[in-house]
């Protein structure tokens, strides 16, 4: 199989996550503890700063994007965390589980 075969393969599995991806890159950036303290601080500023509908749009895509059967393995999830933007590489599932639960 060639690359750009595997490439559109991976592509077609890979939903789209435009507020997921814009709260990592907003809040989880490399400064993100200079500014928050902790990834879950970064959550937790994100849910005083953002509207009811936007907390909504990154609850719902965080949940569906947890559930994915690729995001199992954490090297795996370490990077689609960088895909989505983040500049946090997640120590553990139960670490990232601790930033869904900063965001409700």
């Amino acid at each position: 199989m060639t690359s750009d075969r595997k490439k559109r393969r991976a592509a077609k599995r890979t939903p789209e996550f435009p507020a997921l991806r814009e709260f990592f890159s907003g809040y989880l950036h490399q400064d993100f503890r200079d500014e928050y303290g902790s990834a879950v601080g970064a959550a937790q500023a994100f849910r005083r700063d953002a509207s009811d509908s936007e907390v909504k749009a990154v609850r719902r895509e965080w949940n569906a994007w947890r559930t994915e059967p690729e995001q199992v393995l954490s090297e795996e999830i370490a990077k689609a965390v960088r895909e989505l933007g983040s500049a946090r590489r997640p120590e553990s599932t139960a670490d990232l589980d601790q930033v869904g639960g900063a965001l409700g």
